[in-house]
C-alpha cells in the first residue's frame, strides 16, 4: 500500500546480476490469497526462477506459505524437531514462544526448506513444470543470508548465457556530458549501457555477454572519467575518500553552514575516520563564523555570509583552529526562503584551504532544501577527492 519501501528487490537484483543472470520481471503483491495466486498464474513463460520475499511470519496476515502449498499442490507437515529447537531459541532469549509460531515449524511434503540460522521463519523451495520458486522472509538480514548461502549458488549453476556487468559511479558530471565522453567508444555491439542518474551523481551500468569486451571498453573510458569516476558497484564516495585520505596521511576538519554537519556526518560514516577527521564546526550564524572561525566582520558586511570570500575565510579558519592539513567549508542558501535575484536558492560556495593551496568553488543546485544540502555535501567530498588525487 506504499507505506514500506521495497529495498529487498534492489539488493536481490544486484545479487542476481553478480551471477551473470538478470531480473526480467518484478511484481509487488498485497497479502491477499487471490492476488498472490493471480501473480503466480501470470509469471511470464520465459521465467524459470521466481524469488519471493515476505509473508512467512506467524501472524494471521502471513499467508504466503498456505498459498504456496496450495499452488504447488503440496502438503504441510509439522516438524516437531524444529518446533523443539524454536522453543529453545526463544527460551534462551528469555521470550515465551507463542502457539502461533507453530506455523513456522511446518515443512512441505515434496518441496524443500531453506535454513534460517538467524530467524524463526525458514524459507520454502517449490518446483513445478513452469518454474521453481524460492520464498524468503521479508527481513533483509534473513533474506540476504538465504540468498547467499542457498539460492545464488543454484542460480549460478543454472545460468548458461552469462551477462557480465560492471557498475561505475560518477559525480560532478551531467548524464548528457557523460554520454558525450563515452559515445565515440560505443561502436561495439556487445556493449550495453544504462545511465542511472540521481541527485548525487550518475551511475553507469555497463554490460556485455563477452567479458573481454567489457574489460577493453572499461580500459578505454575510465581514464577519460578520472575527474568524475570514484567507485565501482555501490560504494559510497565517503568510503573511497577515507582510503585516499589515509593513504595520503592527511588530516581534515570542516566548517559547515548550509550543510549543517552533513559533510562531517558522511566523513565519519567510514571506519578509521578518527585517524584523519579531527572535528568540525557548524557555523550556522554569522556570530559563530566570526567567533570560532575568525571570519572578518567587514568581509561579511561587504560580501554577505554566502560569498566566496566568506567560504575561503571559513576554510582557513577551521584549518588553523583545528591544526589540520585541510580545511573544508560550505556556505549557501539551502531554501526555501532567503534567496534573491543576485543570490538565488541553491547558490553554494565550497572552500578548500591547505598551507599551499586555496580555492573556492561555486555551485547553483536549485533544488529543495534537503536535496541542496545533499548535493553540496557530495560536491564538497568530490572536490576533496580530486584535490588529493592531483
Amino acid at each position: 500500500n506504499g507505506t514500506r519501501t521495497d529495498t529487498n528487490a534492489s539488493w536481490i537484483g544486484q545479487s542476481v546480476e553478480s551471477t551473470g543472470a538478470s531480473i526480467n520481471w518484478h511484481m509487488t503483491v498485497n497479502d491477499n490469497y487471490d492476488s498472490i495466486i493471480n501473480s503466480l498464474d501470470n509469471v511470464p513463460i520465459d521465467i524459470k526462477i521466481v524469488l519471493c520475499t515476505g509473508g512467512l511470519g506467524p501472524t494471521h496476515d502471513d499467508i504466503t506459505p498456505s498459498v504456496l502449498y496450495k499452488y504447488f499442490n503440496d502438503k504441510p507437515l509439522f516438524d516437531q524437531k524444529y518446533w523443539t529447537t524454536l522453543k529453545e531459541k526463544f527460551k534462551t532469549r528469555g521470550i515465551e514462544i507463542s502457539e502461533s509460531n507453530k506455523s513456522q515449524a511446518m515443512i512441505p511434503q515434496n518441496g524443500k526448506i531453506i535454513p534460517n540460522p538467524i530467524g524463526s521463519a525458514r524459507g520454502l523451495h517449490f518446483k513445478n513444470n513452469n518454474f521453481q520458486l524460492f520464498s524468503m522472509p521479508g527481513v533483509p538480514s534473513e533474506m540476504k543470508l538465504m540468498m547467499n548461502n542457498y539460492i545464488l549458488p543454484i542460480i549460478d549453476i543454472k545460468t548458461q548465457k552469462k551477462n557480465y556487468v560492471k557498475l561505475i559511479r560518477t559525480t560532478g558530471i551531467m548524464e548528457s556530458s557523460l554520454f558525450d565522453i563515452i559515445e565515440p567508444y560505443l561502436n561495439d555491439n556487445n556493449i550495453s549501457l544504462a545511465f542511472l542518474p540521481s541527485f548525487t551523481g550518475v551511475d553507469l551500468r555497463i554490460s556485455s555477454n563477452i567479458n573481454d569486451d567489457l574489460i577493453i571498453f572499461l580500459d578505454k573510458i575510465l581514464p577519460l572519467l578520472s575527474k568524475y569516476y570514484y567507485a565501482d558497484d555501490h560504494i559510497e564516495l565517503e568510503d573511497v575518500l577515507g582510503e585516499v585520505i589515509i593513504n595520503k596521511k592527511k588530516t581534515i576538519s570542516t566548517a559547515e553552514s548550509c550543510t549543517g554537519g552533513l559533510i562531517s556526518n558522511r566523513l565519519t560514516n567510514t571506519p578509521k575516520s578518527s585517524s584523519y577527521f579531527k572535528g568540525g564546526i557548524i557555523a550556522y550564524s554569522n556570530s559563530i563564523k566570526i567567533k570560532l572561525l575568525n571570519v572578518n566582520q567587514e568581509i561579511i558586511n561587504k560580501y554577505g555570509a554566502v560569498s566566496k570570500e566568506v567560504a575561503l575565510e571559513m576554510a582557513q579558519g577551521i584549518r588553523k583552529r583545528m591544526n589540520v592539513d585541510i580545511g573544508l567549508s560550505t556556505t549557501g542558501i539551502a531554501g526555501p526562503g532567503g534567496g534573491s535575484k543576485a543570490k538565488p536558492i541553491g547558490l553554494v560556495y565550497i572552500g578548500l584551504s591547505t598551507s599551499n593551496f586555496e580555492k573556492v568553488f561555486k555551485f547553483n543546485f536549485s533544488k529543495n532544501r534537503k536535496t541542496n544540502k545533499l548535493m553540496t555535501s557530495q560536491a564538497a567530498l568530490n572536490i576533496l577527492r580530486n584535490y588529493l588525487n592531483d
